[in-house]
């Protein structure tokens, strides 16, 4: 597989969710690289959107996601359900394959950016993403932290 690559637009956003602690745990939001850019193309795949990746680029080696059963598979699930064409499959598909989820890990980029943008008093984003999923219906109002929305998720 072929490294997975994002636009390095976005770097200070990536940070923010991948190195800075958060006040009550000490952790990032993310703990991997990889869980973000997951999370990221599963946010983008739900905007139904694809957004071609645009000037530098940053890349993470692919031994990342082969080495992760979970996150290969999701990796393959979403190119291909957003190729609908089982054929992206192919071992001579990769590169396309692996665009595909680079595109939406880019429109789940964007998304999160603008959520920022709303709350920019949330300086770590736990809040923010608990608040976009709680009001796109992802959990129900009851959930009140990430820790107790984290528990309501089943993988």
């Amino acid at each position: 597989m072929k490294n997975v690559r994002r636009d390095e637009k976005h770097e200070p956003l990536f940070k923010r969710f991948t190195e800075t602690p958060h006040p009550a745990s000490g952790k990032p939001v993310f703990s991997t690289i990889r869980d973000f850019l997951c999370f990221l193309a599963v946010l983008g795949f739900h905007q139904g959107e694809r957004t071609p990746l645009t000037g530098k680029t940053l890349e993470l080696d692919s031994r990342v996601f082969e080495s992760h059963e979970q996150s290969k598979d999701l990796l393959y699930l979403i190119a291909l359900a957003g190729s609908r064409d089982a054929n992206i499959l192919h071992p001579e598909r990769e590169d396309e394959m692996v665009q595909v989820f680079e595109e939406y890990v880019a429109t789940g980029f964007r998304t999160l950016d603008l959520w920022m943008k709303q709350c920019p008093d949330d300086h770590v984003g736990d809040q923010v993403i608990l608040t976009a999923l709680r009001r796109d219906g992802f959990f129900e109002t009851h959930v009140s932290s990430l820790e107790q929305a984290i528990n309501e998720v089943e993988f």
